[in-house]
């Protein structure tokens, strides 16, 4: 229990979704070890000034941890930016640490599987990272896989894996290129390719794809467990990138009900874990319909159902 990794918890203005979080993380009885670390950005209008503070004074009640260390952002820096620093400044210090968003829930056993993960991996230079997160995998698994590429949603990562994070879309984007795998790079990507294209154009600012193409060019890959230790609960008008529930976030009730302790050896993907997430890669357009159609009056909603239907028929 001396040596636990720090936690550090992203948080912006959405206090309802950040008292669950934090509460899901007072659930694993490592937090009376753990240092935690708060990173609160600064408003990014008058209009979000009130919310800023009320997150604010809840964070300064919070109890239960080794050590809790603020840092208040007095200007908005915004998601991605306030990530990237806060992920340098805190691997400058330490070897490694757990990094979580205002929206993670957690299960009582997401402390004790990602630092024994990071523990277990630490001098293994094929994995980058380790996430509490897992993919909804159709084939259900028996075991903790890898999958190549890197993790945003609660993810642990050491001092020598940041380092190869890439900040630079264009230069990803050549790398990718010149390495011959644009291919694959679509295929096991999760729309990562035109989400990278539409950062070079100012369309969006997602310091998670970078990471993500960062650790794929290096042919590096994340540690996941095979039944979720976390889910996002973010989803809505406040979100950042989710706002509308997918099924790809998971659920409370998914979480893990029991500790996962299996740490393979072996770094590689498996077949048939790949194989599901091309497929599930296919299906994200259809994903994308389904959410806008939602959004619908009913009777507009059902005629674009049966029309969506009858020409994929």
């Amino acid at each position: 229990m001396n040596n636990l990794a720090p936690v550090v918890l992203f948080t912006y203005k959405r206090l309802p979704t950040l008292k669950r979080s934090v509460e899901s993380l007072l659930s694993n009885k490592e937090c009376l070890f753990t240092d935690l670390i708060i990173y609160s950005d600064g408003p990014k209008t008058e209009n979000d000034r009130n919310g800023v503070e009320e997150v604010r004074s809840y964070l300064k009640t919070l109890q239960g941890f080794k050590s809790i260390k603020y840092i208040f952002r007095e200007k908005n820096l915004g998601l991605a930016e306030s990530f990237i620093q806060g992920i340098t400044e805190t691997l400058n210090q330490h070897e490694c640490a757990i990094f979580l968003e205002d929206d993670n829930f957690l299960s009582p056993y997401f402390l004790s599987f990602m630092n024994k993960a990071l523990e277990h991996y630490k001098d293994n230079e094929k994995v980058i990272c380790v996430s509490g997160f897992s993919q909804p995998i159709k084939n259900e698994q028996k075991e903790p896989y890898f999958l190549r590429g890197a993790e945003t949603w609660s993810m642990g990562t050491w001092r020598r894996g940041w380092k190869y994070f890439c900040a630079d879309a264009k230069i990803l984007t050549e790398e990718i290129q010149n390495r011959g795998l644009l291919k694959k790079f679509r295929e096991d990507g999760f729309g990562f390719h035109e989400t990278l294209q539409n950062h070079i154009r100012g369309r969006v600012n997602s310091w998670g794809v970078r990471w993500w193409a960062s650790a794929f060019v290096n042919d590096m890959y994340c540690f996941y467990p095979h039944v979720p230790l976390c889910v996002s609960i973010g989803f809505g008008v406040d979100s950042v990138h989710n706002a509308v529930y997918s099924p790809g976030m998971r659920n409370p009730g998914d979480l893990s009900k029991y500790p996962i302790d299996i740490f393979p050896d072996i770094v590689t993907e498996k077949k048939e874990v790949s194989i599901e997430i091309k497929r599930m890669n296919k299906a994200l357009p259809h994903q994308k319909i389904i959410n806008a159609i939602k959004r619908f009056p009913s009777r507009i909603k059902n005629k674009i159902v049966f029309e969506y239907k009858k020409i994929n028929d």
